[in-house]
């Protein structure tokens, strides 16, 4: 006879264990938890989470109206983020069944039945129908060279537009629904929370993160209580600002973090929805002021930049914010119809470090006549502190009946002729943390109380001077100045502070050499490598790479470089 005691134990224990299964997977590199997608899920399972696990969210579209915050060195996995691949200038009516598209360029990878959004680009900022409300969806019919043959199924908006982005479908979608109160401050609790830990690393990798109209939040922010701690990795992720909410896509007051493979897209809005702000105010961040830059292979193992490498910026107003004491180096990104620029310890308290830029390429489309169409560009880049690299860039000239002539590298020391920060309305050279100020041996040091609130505000003074070059492009090296209105009235001219030979040199910084690329982190991270079940996402068809000093083709974004296959193909992508 059976024993139904033993038989109803075995039983319960086994029904236990394919419960918990839905919730958690062990590997050998830690334990996979699977969330339904929701915030209160994904924190509560955080909870249980040790570090080196992964708690992975299902296809679908989660809102999220409370923060999450990740403490421990966990991954945070989607399933699929999608991402921008190409752009097309076609006129076409937006419309369900056959469309014809040309695209600006060879997009690699699109094959028959692939399922694809074509949005708008976004119209001068305050004009009607402004962006990717108006869009086309459906099934790739076939694509030859540069044709794209769609068969549309579903639409949103409506008109005829002639300037569109192109992009893969997302699988796992977070809405920023979550209202912090502080409109207009970045640096308020953002939708997710990364709280860096001497544990490892904390990663996010799979989704697309869009916002909500009514949020009021960074998507993700990032804080650290060290100077130098594992750094965050986020990558193959998609990130959308200026849906009407106000925040950055990702705001950090460390640089110890990591980016690859990612899209940002905007609507250009004014301010306040940067793809990156990275500002960490008085505190263990000020040694970036106090030490060494950190430039290049000067950055022992990659630990004390911030690093964005592979990612696509698209109608984006400020493509990074770089502020106080950060240390920044972008490259191999393409910047569509986005622009750079930073802040100097003139509205900021301290000023950006410093920054290199390298191997980008800035896309400016001209829409002669159309105005509206044409996104306003006012630069490629904007220096307001710090020292920098800026080398082996494609910078057309941004020039247009629209545009007229903007600046191509344009420079200003705003605290001379501004009565904010802490150094407001300075009178002698060189102003504190102005372009072409640093540290490093013999830096001399200047105890000094600040403007209004500003109290402790000491300096150093060291002359460390950008270096420009091998900048192509009709733009190329371009430098040129900029002066505020001078609300200070003591008639100070940004010439006085600011001189080729000085404060920035055209020519190659001596010993420089670029840091590793790819950033080693992004094939051994240090923490351990998650297995998830859920499927990690594709790396950026725009980033097809071959090796330097080979003859460019147009070919997905712009320059063509050797890919670096971190991120493998989900489905969906």
């Amino acid at each position: 006879m059976r024993d139904w005691t033993s038989y109803n134990r075995l039983t319960g224990i086994f029904l236990l264990r394919l419960i918990l299964s839905h919730f958690f997977a062990s590997t050998c590199a830690g334990a996979v938890y699977q969330s339904d997608g929701s915030a209160s899920s994904v924190q509560n399972l955080h909870r249980r989470a040790s570090n080196g696990d992964t708690i992975a969210l299902p296809a679908g579209t989660f809102t999220w109206s409370t923060p999450v915050t990740i403490s421990k060195a966990i991954k945070l996995q989607g399933a699929g983020s999608g991402r921008i691949i190409g752009n097309t200038k076609s006129s076409v009516s937006i419309g369900t069944g056959t469309k014809s598209f040309e695209t600006t360029r060879v997009i690699p990878g699109i094959t028959a039945g692939q399922i694809l959004r074509i949005a708008k680009m976004p119209n001068m900022p305050r004009t009607t129908h402004a962006a990717r409300e108006n869009y086309m969806e459906g099934a790739v019919t076939s694509y030859s060279g540069t044709t794209l043959v769609m068969n549309i199924a579903s639409t949103g908006g409506s008109g005829s537009w002639h300037f569109w982005w192109i992009a893969t479908k997302p699988t796992t979608t977070i809405v920023n629904n979550y209202e912090n109160g502080s409109r207009g401050n970045n640096s308020a609790p953002p939708m997710l929370q990364i709280q860096q830990s001497l544990a490892g690393s904390a990663e996010v990798t799979g989704f697309q993160f869009t916002s909500s109209p009514t949020s009021v939040s960074s998507l993700i922010g990032i804080r650290t209580a060290n100077y130098i701690t594992p750094k965050a990795l986020i990558h193959g992720c998609w990130f959308q600002t200026g849906n009407g909410g106000k925040g950055a896509a990702i705001f950090s007051a460390s640089n110890q973090v990591v980016i690859w493979n990612c899209s940002f897209d905007d609507t250009y809005e004014l301010s306040h929805s940067e793809a990156f702000q990275i500002k960490a105010g008085h505190g263990i961040m000020d040694a970036s002021w106090s030490t060494n830059s950190t430039m290049g292979m000067d950055d022992v193992d990659g630990a004390a930049n911030f690093y964005i490498e592979d990612c696509d910026f698209h109608a984006h107003n400020q493509v990074c914010d770089a502020d106080d004491n950060a240390r920044v180096v972008i490259r191999h990104c393409i910047w569509d119809n986005s622009q750079f620029a930073n802040h100097g310890a003139d509205t900021s308290a301290i000023g950006v470090r410093h920054i290199e830029l390298y191997d980008n390429e800035l896309i400016f489309d001209v829409f002669p006549g159309d105005c509206a169409t044409e996104i306003p560009l006012q630069h490629a880049v904007w220096l307001r502190g710090g020292t920098a690299v800026i080398t082996d860039n494609v910078f057309p000239r941004i020039t247009s009946g629209c545009a007229k002539t903007k600046a191509n590298i344009m420079f200003s020391v705003l605290n001379t002729r501004r009565k904010s920060g802490p150094y407001c309305c300075w009178t002698t050279y060189p102003a504190p943390h102005q372009v072409g100020q640093g540290y490093g041996p013999g830096a001399v040091f200047h105890a000094f109380t600040g403007c209004g609130s500003y109290r402790k505000a000491d300096y150093y003074i060291y002359s460390e001077p950008a270096y420009i070059w091998n900048n192509t492009g009709s733009g190329g090296n371009l430098v040129s100045l900029n002066g505020d209105p001078d609300a200070c009235g003591n008639n100070q001219q940004v010439a006085d502070y600011i001189q080729e030979g000085r404060d920035y040199k055209l020519e190659p910084k001596p010993g420089y050499v670029k840091y590793t690329y790819p950033h080693p982190l992004r094939s051994s991270p240090s923490r351990s490598q998650l297995k998830s079940s859920a499927a990690p996402t594709s790396s950026h068809h725009f980033h097809l790479r071959k090796e330097r000093k080979t003859k460019k083709v147009k070919t997905g974004w712009g320059k063509a470089k050797k890919n670096p296959a971190n991120d493998t193909a989900a489905p969906g992508q």
